[in-house]
C-alpha cells in the first residue's frame, strides 16, 4: 500500500468522527501517579540491600521484580490513558479502561450532567444510563465546551438528543 493510499484510509476513519474528547486533569495525575509508582518501585528495590543485615537475602532476581511489579502497576494505571468519547454519523463511542461501545444514534435519548456528578451522562430508553467519564467536572470549562460540542454533533444526526430540557423531561 503505497504512502497516499495508507494516508487515505486514515483520513476515511478519522473523518467519520466530529468529535473526540478526552479527559484533560485526569490524563495528566494518570501519568504523574504512573511515574511515581515506577520511581518509588526503583528507590525500593535499591534500598532493600542498603546495608542493613536482617538474615534475609535480598537478591538481584529480587530486585528486578520489585521493578518489575512497579513498571506493571504503572502499566496498568496508564490504562487510564484509553478513556474518550468520540461521536460522529455512526453514533456515539465510549472508551473504557478495558471496552469501547458504540451507541448509535437510535438508541440515544440525549445527554445530561447533573450538577452532583463527577461526569456526563448518555440517556437511554427506558430511563437508563451510561456514565461518561471523558467528560468530567473537574475538567471545568473544558469539560462545558465538550458538552456543547457533543450537542452540535448529536443536532446534526438526532436534534431531539441535543435538546437538554427535552432529555430532563422525559
Amino acid at each position: 500500500m503505497s504512502g497516499e493510499e495508507q494516508q487515505s484510509n486514515s483520513d476515511t476513519r478519522n473523518s467519520e468522527w466530529e468529535l473526540e474528547f478526552r479527559p484533560k486533569k485526569l490524563r495528566v495525575w494518570t501519568v504523574a501517579i504512573a511515574v511515581v509508582v515506577l520511581i518509588l518501585h526503583i528507590i525500593w528495590a535499591l534500598t532493600l540491600t542498603a546495608g542493613r543485615d536482617t538474615g534475609v537475602h535480598i537478591g538481584s532476581a529480587d530486585q528486578l521484580a520489585f521493578v518489575a511489579i512497579g513498571i506493571i502497576l504503572a502499566g496498568l494505571i496508564l490504562l487510564l490513558l484509553r478513556i474518550r468519547i468520540r461521536a460522529g454519523s455512526s453514533g456515539v463511542e465510549l472508551a473504557g479502561l478495558l471496552a469501547t461501545k458504540l451507541y448509535r444514534w437510535e438508541d440515544i435519548v440525549g445527554f445530561t450532567f447533573p450538577l452532583s456528578a463527577q461526569w456526563a451522562r448518555l440517556e437511554l430508553p427506558a430511563y437508563e444510563h451510561v456514565g461518561i467519564p471523558a467528560i468530567q467536572a473537574m475538567d471545568g470549562d473544558s469539560a462545558v465546551t465538550a458538552m456543547h460540542a457533543l450537542r452540535d454533533v448529536a443536532l446534526k444526526y438526532k436534534p431531539s438528543a441535543a435538546d437538554p430540557e427535552n432529555v430532563a423531561d422525559r
